[in-house]
């Protein structure tokens, strides 16, 4: 049986729901023999309801992830869930599998997500009724979702590393004094601006020596106080793998109660970095339920940053893309 992956746009580097989708795509080939391919809606001739039912035309099975600002700008997609609509009442015996990347967004009045959160949570629901199963990173999602359908099969699965998972890491001990700052260009900037305190008093508290960039131009200075910056720019997934394992410790810009969703954090994790974790802002606090291994460097030093490192390392082999990849087979072929 063949699957059929609907993301908002091909892949263009090693982050992102698209590579997210690749990487799964490999996984259930390896593991289930399972045919797979990606439709990136931005190549539709139109982002329609009807050009995205024309282009699902004769397939069985839809593995949808969903980010709802990725198809409309508004983030409400509602020709998204309209196309799976007719999709799905063409013929009986359909069945859609959604990974909820997102729900739905909040905001401060002065936002527009703040007047939008209303019909996004509309579209977000009816989606989950399309669906025959969801997948979703949080266990605070999956909460969301249960009280809006109890009766659908909800999967809690926080993502998994896009740049590969070795299958060895190096103790922190024998690791380089270096930082890795991986991921977007607006994690980056935002590491570099608005959270360059927390990231000079990392390298400093760490005893630090250095710091490597890797990913999109994010205006990197030259220097950190006294320690080189080296840009690696936008890197082939293997080659970003490769410069994770020669690293001390990874700086992920990021809310700690949302860190399960987070692939920058995934990556970190996998390559047995030590993650350190910054944010400026509440971030949800309430949704901090099972919050994985990480300091942030406002918190006291940690004792031991080896044996964080290594909570962090298992806490990832608990939910591998291996063992995802079962979970998803499990929820496609129900």
């Amino acid at each position: 049986m063949s699957l059929i992956q609907i993301v908002p746009h091909a892949p263009v580097s090693s982050e992102g729901v698209g590579s997210y989708a690749l990487a799964l795509g490999a996984a259930l080939a390896r593991d289930g023999e399972r045919a797979s391919r990606c439709l990136a809606t931005a190549a539709l001739p139109e982002r329609s309801a009807r050009a995205l039912a024309a282009a699902l035309a004769g397939e069985s099975t839809i593995l949808l992830h969903y980010a709802n600002y990725a198809y409309q700008h508004r983030g409400c997609p509602t020709w998204l869930i309209d196309g799976l609509a007719r999709w799905k009442a063409e013929e009986t015996g359909r069945r859609l599998v959604t990974v909820f990347h997102e729900v739905y967004a909040t905001g401060r009045p002065w936002r527009s997500s703040f007047w939008l959160s209303p019909r996004q949570r509309q579209l977000a629901a009816r989606l989950l009724r399309l669906s025959d199963a969801a997948v979703t990173s949080l266990d605070f999602y999956a909460g969301i979702l249960h009280r809006w359908r109890p009766t659908v099969p909800i999967a809690v699965a926080p993502v998994f590393s896009n740049v590969g998972e070795p299958a060895a890491v190096t103790p922190l001990v024998s690791r380089p004094r270096r930082l890795l700052l991986f991921g977007g260009a607006g994690a980056r900037r935002r590491a570099w601006n608005d959270l360059r305190p927390q990231l000079l008093a990392a390298c400093d508290i760490l005893g630090l020596e250095e710091v490597w960039d890797v990913g999109p131009a994010a205006g990197a200075p030259a220097r950190l106080d006294n320690r080189p910056v080296r840009e690696l720019g936008v890197l082939p997934a293997a080659e970003v793998s490769a410069r994770l394992l020669e690293g001390y410790a990874g700086f992920v810009a990021y809310p700690a109660a949302f860190l399960g969703k987070s692939g920058i954090f995934a990556a970190y994790s996998a390559h047995g970095l030590l993650p350190v974790c910054a944010w400026n802002g509440s971030g949800g606090a309430s949704a901090a339920n099972g919050v994985p291994p990480h300091w942030n460097p406002v918190q006291p030093v940690p004792a031991d940053p080896d044996a964080l490192a290594a909570a962090a390392h298992a806490w990832y082999a608990g939910h591998s893309l291996a063992r995802q990849a079962e979970t998803f087979q499990e929820l496609i072929e129900a």
